[in-house]
């Protein structure tokens, strides 16, 4: 009966350091500390992961709204990314921003309608993507700055609800003119 208490006792530490993080390794949610390159590279993958296997079931509504809960970690992942290596991470929160806009404006389209967007509008999503991975190949500083928080994400949970109203209203505007 040790082995196993033991063994739940290990899971809820690991639970608890994965969710609500540590001074070190912090939580997918949170955006206290920092994040190293390869944690920062693993963090995103497990996500990734995430909304695939939700995808899996084909219920675009559904992968919609978890996309939506992955935009809270990935914003969480990115302040903690910069600070390691000693930028506050105003820029790449816009990048991100403006990524997961395109995306879920885009989401409900089908591939025809998506074909026959401008080629304008796919090349900005791949520079998006291309801005969105820079900061996972800069290296951390050895103390990084604890204290540095983009602006924009003073109040995290207001700037995402923002952005979840805007993804929202340009994924109803973009379906009307598509005639969905």
């Amino acid at each position: 009966m040790a082995k196993t208490d033991n063994l739940f006792t290990e899971m809820h530490l690991l639970w608890h350091n994965i969710f609500y993080g540590n001074d070190k390794i912090t939580s997918i949610f949170s955006f206290n500390g920092t994040l190293s390159r390869s944690l920062g590279w693993a963090t995103a993958a497990v996500l990734y992961c995430i909304l695939q296997i939700i995808n899996i079931f084909d219920i675009k509504i559904l992968t919609y709204i978890f996309g939506l809960l992955i935009f809270y970690c990935v914003l969480a992942l990115a302040q903690k990314r910069c600070r390691d290596f000693g930028s506050a991470g105003t820029f790449w929160i816009i990048f991100v921003t403006a990524l997961m806009l395109l995306e879920s404006s885009l989401y409900f389209l089908d591939t025809e309608d998506i074909n026959s967007l401008s080629a304008k509008w796919q090349k900005a999503e791949n520079i998006l993507y291309c801005f969105a991975f820079i900061p996972f190949l800069i290296p951390g500083k050895p103390e990084p700055d604890l204290n540095l928080r983009s602006p924009l994400l003073k109040y995290p949970l207001i700037y995402t609800a923002v952005c979840w109203i805007l993804a929202i209203t340009a994924t109803v505007i973009v379906n009307h003119f598509a005639g969905i």
